[in-house]
């Protein structure tokens, strides 16, 4: 089943937007500069798209309740505003104007978590040509502080959250397309971070998810590596450093990858989008 959506749909997020225990859809359309939210009717269909204005081509867009209210809201990371917008919802499928805060240039990829432990959302957002992940720390009531920035590897283009070394602080992956690696940067817990750690991956790797593989309550590391039509698997060893990546085919030119247990054996899973085949491929979990 296909849904319109806005010009050139470049990001995907899931949350329930008006409290009726159904999954609703948020889209980054970086043709259109909006964000499209189709609320879902709990049978896998979904109404016509109301959409919202973002800043110039939004490129990510990810979902936290930013003032805690127990409503979902919106971060989109807009490319050539250099700016991250947060749209608040009113709990109906609707929001409010966004609010725009500056980033480093051309915002590629944004990513939510509490990064300095005061239970507020903040965000990170990779910024391509900055060479740079802004964190914004987050005041609570959906505005945030000027980030700070901190530096990775060149051509950024996907940034994840999670804990790798088992510390109780959040971390950030982020993959850089043209070094064809990870970069890790691990937290201490008050908004900043070490300097970035470097992984291996295969070519051009476009998209970077998080999830525990092999079920030694790790996480690990996973990642769409265009060029090499693979998708990565990094092993972590819980310390922050990981395996070198073992790797597995899929169509052509792979572009973004999520986790999730799609055969319910309680194993994680991973879907593959294949830009140059036009597929999704589904690699399901042996371990």
């Amino acid at each position: 089943m296909t849904f319109p959506t806005g010009s050139f749909p470049d990001s995907v997020a899931v949350g329930d937007f008006n409290n009726d225990s159904r999954l609703d859809i948020a889209i980054a359309n970086s043709g259109s500069n909006t964000v499209s939210v189709l609320i879902g009717y709990g049978n896998g269909t979904f109404a016509s798209q109301t959409t919202f204005p973002t800043g110039t081509s939004p490129q990510s867009v990810a979902v936290g309740d930013f003032n805690n209210d127990k409503r979902l809201d919106i971060a989109v990371a807009n490319g050539n505003s250099n700016t991250v917008s947060v749209l608040l919802g009113y709990g109906n499928g609707t929001f409010a104007n966004q609010m725009t805060f500056p980033t480093g240039s051309f915002p590629i990829s944004v990513a939510v978590g509490d990064f300095n432990n005061d239970n507020r959302l903040d965000i990170a957002v990779a910024t391509v040509r900055s060479n740079t992940v802004g964190v914004l720390l987050g005041y609570g009531n959906g505005t945030f502080a000027n980030q700070s920035m901190f530096s990775a590897d060149y051509d950024l283009d996907s940034v994840a959250v999670g804990n790798f070394n088992n510390d109780s602080r959040l971390d950030i992956a982020v993959a850089n397309f043209a070094t064809n690696t990870v970069d890790v940067l691990l937290g201490y817990g008050n908004g900043t971070f070490a300097s970035q750690t470097t992984f291996p991956t295969g070519t051009v790797p476009e998209s970077v998810a998080v999830g525990d593989f092999n079920n030694d309550s790790r996480l690990d590391i996973a990642i769409a590596n265009a060029n090499s039509y693979t998708v990565g698997v990094l092993l972590g060893y819980g310390n922050g450093t990981f395996a070198s990546q073992t790797t597995y085919s899929t169509g052509s030119s792979p572009y973004s990858v999520a986790v999730g247990d799609f055969n319910n054996d309680n194993r994680l899973d991973i879907a593959v989008t294949n830009v140059g085949s036009n597929t999704v491929g589904i690699l399901l979990n042996s371990c």
